[in-house]
């Protein structure tokens, strides 16, 4: 069953007595308008291209997960016999488990591919998976799941889009039983920022059940978990770290799951009508990116939305800058609400961003299951990599967001055809009981101009509307058939083509791009070189070759290079390349972001460890006794970078091989400031080795001792 008829909140509006005369009537499903509609995965066809290529990787890798490994824990925790062998990692601890997940992503990838391998497997899961249910509902892979809030949330997910996609008519009926479980049992504690089980995200999926189903069950569930602390500050523009009207404030979000929540606002517009919810979409959307984006469209570093400032610090301060799979999808499904309720082709900007430089610049998942989880744009340099453990929370919602591509390219409404995405792709189209089949050709963003083939069987009056994308360099030009035609943006940001169309016509679009710099607008620094929507990195092994760029005329820094199209050398050196960020692969040293900063920090990246150490992304920890870490600078001081922690202990610091103290990391909390330095040194070069000690306050909890690198003092460009 799919969604509700596309106009019913228009045609609402339209009813003699209003939406609020309707408002009672429990048979009216969805009462919030959609003035243009996604194609929900019909007729939609990647074509040959960057984007086909990654959705083919990640289905191929999804449907090499064989069923049993899926299915064991929940097969032993029924007592059935449990054949395949454990996944590990956190599908093995029931830790955020993504089995829903990974049926939704399949469905998803059916819908998006026409793959039956994919429809038939969700199905053979869902159908295996239903046989461990227990009689009172009870369904997850354990006794003792980490976040049940979060797993039921996943399994909305499956079951809704298995029904969706997939044709799985028992899949309401098994909804319906976890669902009384849930009722019964889940916990309504319902606090702010709760990451433990991200309760506030359960509304959207629960919204989708109740138009899926016609449940009042289900809608009146889902207003249970609706976020109104958290929406209502950005429904009156309010600040997220003020005090709250009951006098509560939080210094930071969990950043996935807090635009994830934006999903339910934008559920409960459909169910309700009541404008409240879009304003509280619509706000938060500004406020994100505003506030919180990175140049990428990637946010959230270290998994937190914080103060504005603070954004920029962390640019400094970590390697865990965009938790990358979640965060797109989160933004993927905020943005198609946006483009769908308002008509407004600006909320595809980020989608664009996100497809080049967040999730499409993932590199692949390995086969025990650890995925690209953050994007890092520290300012001391990043690589790419997978994490050290299998089947964490991104395994879930990688499919669901590769599939959401083709979702992405296409809306239309009654009269026009609206081209969100610029991607080798096809699009198929009902209008006046006609089929009309667009066909997008284009090497974007590599080039400039994308093509659209007509194919009609009769001429047909429509319009076809082109997204006016932000990053423009000069208006779009168009043409019709090689003849020029005039065109012009409209106040929803669409470029329009309409007239009768014939069997074969080609309208050719072009997007001027130009260099650009990225920089907040506070501030001079960080900056990050833009080329329309795509992010470029420079690959370097460290930050040594910027030490002589010249911050105050980065616009003429870069030189493109002949026949390499979004290839740039630095003017200041010309063995340094800039390239796309989603052209390097894992492992591969680069920079997206300059500051003069850089010439004065050497991170950990750049550092030798020897011993047993953990790599945290923005730090480096280990409680080995005897553990060292090493670094060489040329200066005359110098502080070693790192935090306080209520399990931290002690180290022994040395300079040149000789005892200079004894530095206890230790502090009453977790993050806490830690600044030792050292100065007074002879002008040149030298090193420095921290080792982990036994001794410890009485007071910690252990001995680990953290390094997140050094800063040089007194050396050339180097902090005073």
């Amino acid at each position: 069953m799919r969604y509700a008829p596309i106009f019913l909140g228009l045609m609402l509006s339209m009813s003699p007595g209003g939406p609020r005369a309707l408002a009672e009537d429990p048979r009216v499903l969805q009462r919030g308008a959609r003035l243009i509609e996604p194609f929900d995965f019909r007729g939609v066809a990647l074509q040959p291209g960057p984007l086909k290529t990654q959705v083919d990787e990640v289905r191929a890798f999804y449907l090499a997960v064989p069923d049993d490994d899926l299915l064991k824990g929940f097969r032993a925790r029924a007592g059935h016999p449990a054949l395949g062998k454990d996944l590990d990692g956190w599908y093995t601890s029931d830790t955020f488990h993504v089995f829903g997940q990974v049926v939704s992503g399949l469905a998803r990838l059916h819908a998006a591919t026409g793959d039956p391998a994919c429809k038939e497997k969700a199905n053979r899961l869902v159908e295996e998976w239903a046989k461990c249910i227990e009689p009172d509902g009870y369904f997850f892979a354990s006794r003792k799941p980490n976040a049940p809030h979060y797993i039921y949330d996943k399994m909305l997910w499956g079951l809704l889009d298995a029904h969706a996609y997939c044709g799985n008519e028992q899949a309401l009926r098994h909804l319906d039983r976890i669902t009384d479980w849930a009722i019964r049992h889940l916990d309504r504690g319902r606090r702010v920022n709760d990451t433990s089980t991200e309760w506030y995200t359960l509304s959207e999926n629960l919204y989708r059940a109740h138009f899926a189903t016609g449940d009042l069950k289900y809608r009146d569930f889902a207003h249970v978990w609706e976020y109104r602390d958290y929406w209502d500050i950005y429904a009156r523009n309010g600040d997220l770290f003020a005090p709250r009207p009951d006098g509560r404030r939080n210094e930071a979000y969990h950043a996935y799951s807090h635009v994830n929540t934006l999903g339910g606002a934008g559920a409960a517009y459909l169910a309700t009508g009541d404008v409240h919810y879009l304003e509280v979409i619509r706000n938060a959307y500004e406020t994100i990116q505003r506030d919180q984006c990175y140049a990428t469209g990637g946010y959230g570093p270290d998994e937190m939305l914080l103060p504005a400032a603070r954004i920029l610090e962390k640019l400094g301060e970590t390697h865990n800058s965009f938790e990358t799979q979640c965060g797109s999808w989160a933004a993927f499904k905020l943005s198609k609400y946006l483009i769908s309720f308002t008509g407004d082709a600006k909320y595809g900007d980020w989608v664009e961003r996100l497809a080049i430089n967040g999730l499409g610049a993932s590199p692949p998942m390995t086969p025990d299951g650890r995925v690209f989880y953050y994007s890092d744009y520290c300012l001391h340099g990043g690589t790419k990599r997978n994490t050290d453990f299998g089947w964490s929370c991104c395994t879930g919602t990688r499919p669901q967001a590769f599939a959401d591509y083709a979702d992405q390219a296409y809306f239309h409404d009654a009269d026009s055809i609206y081209v969100n995405l610029f991607t080798p792709s096809t699009i198929t189209w009902n209008h006046a009981g006609d089929p009309i089949r667009l066909a997008q050709a284009t090497t974007f963003p590599e080039g400039e101009e994308t093509r659209l083939t007509v194919a009609v069987p009769r001429p047909q009056a429509f319009a076809i509307k082109v997204r006016t994308p932000g990053w423009l360099a000069s208006p779009i030009t168009a043409r019709v058939n090689g003849e020029p035609v005039e065109v012009r943006p409209d106040e929803r940001h669409w470029t329009t083509i309409r007239r009768t169309w014939n069997d074969g016509d080609v309208v050719s679009i072009r997007l001027p791009m130009r260099l650009s710099v990225s920089r907040p607008s506070s501030r001079r620094t960080p900056d990050a070189f833009t080329i329309g929507p795509v992010v470029l990195a420079f690959a370097a092994p460290n930050a040594r070759p910027f030490a002589r760029v010249d911050f105050d005329a980065l616009e003429n820094a870069l030189v493109p290079m002949d026949g390499r199209p979004l290839r740039y050398r630095a003017a200041w050196d010309s063995s340094l390349v800039a390239r796309p960020f989603a052209s390097f692969g894992a492992g591969e040293r680069y920079f997206v972001y300059l500051d003069p900063s850089m010439g004065s920090r050497i991170p950990h990246l750049d550092m030798q460890f020897r011993g047993r150490w953990n790599d945290a992304g923005a730090f480096r920890f280990s409680n080995e006794v005897g553990a060292t870490a090493e670094g060489q600078f040329e200066g005359t001081g110098v502080r070693w970078l790192g935090k306080r922690f209520d399990d931290a202990g002690t180290a022994e610091v040395s300079i040149d091989g000789k005892f200079v103290a004894v530095v206890d990391q230790f502090g009453p909390g977790r993050d806490l400031p830690f600044d030792w330095s050292h100065r007074g040194l002879s002008p040149g070069r030298h090193a420095i080795r921290i080792t982990v000690l036994e001794r410890k306050a009485d007071a910690s909890l252990n001995r680990f001792v953290n390094v997140a690198g050094i800063e040089v003092l007194g050396g050339a460009g180097s902090t005073p």
